[in-house]
């Protein structure tokens, strides 16, 4: 802004010095204002478009996420039931349909043909036999059974009666 007013004043003085008249400095004045207005809108214009390429891409990283992190667990494919390590030397515990358990690290073949692509400490990514990338899901224990033997007021037993202090 400061450079166009620079400009602005640089142009004034030399046309004033040049003998110009007042209707060529009010020409070449309104000019210049004209053409800074019009790089202000095409500034502004590129910084949404920047934004808008920004918002694009964190909506495609959330789904993106989304869809990973809500992938139904295919039944016969491996379960995670552990990842450890540190660095780059990690490992995961992985149950397979057979109910065997193994460590496998990035690059192992599994005994059904899928190929560790990635362990990472938050998730294992395999190859299946048809070229799929497949996010493991990890192990759920099965649900407690419940004990009809238990008995308490959230089942809706009656509760104990309260004692009264005697008089």
């Amino acid at each position: 802004m400061q450079n166009n007013l620079a400009l602005i004043w640089v142009a004034a003085t030399a046309l004033h010095v040049m003998s110009a008249s007042a209707e060529n400095v009010s020409e070449s004045l309104t000019r210049i204002e004209a053409e800074t207005l019009v790089l202000k809108a095409r500034e502004r214009q590129l910084e949404i478009q920047s934004n808008i390429v920004t918002r694009q891409n964190e909506i495609a990283v959330k789904q993106n996420m989304t869809a990973a992190i809500t992938q139904r667990v295919v039944v016969g494919d491996p379960v995670i039931r552990a990842i450890e390590g540190v660095g780059s030397k990690i490992f995961a515990t992985l149950q397979l349909s057979d109910g065997s358990i193994v460590d496998v690290q990035q690059g192992d073949t599994l005994s059904n043909g899928m190929k560790v692509v990635s362990v990472t400490p938050r998730e294992v990514v395999v190859m299946s036999k048809s070229n799929q990338r497949i996010r493991l899901g990890t192990y759920a224990p099965q649900s407690a059974v419940f004990n009809g033997a238990y008995a308490g007021t959230a089942m809706g037993m009656p509760a104990a009666p309260a004692r009264s202090a005697a008089r």
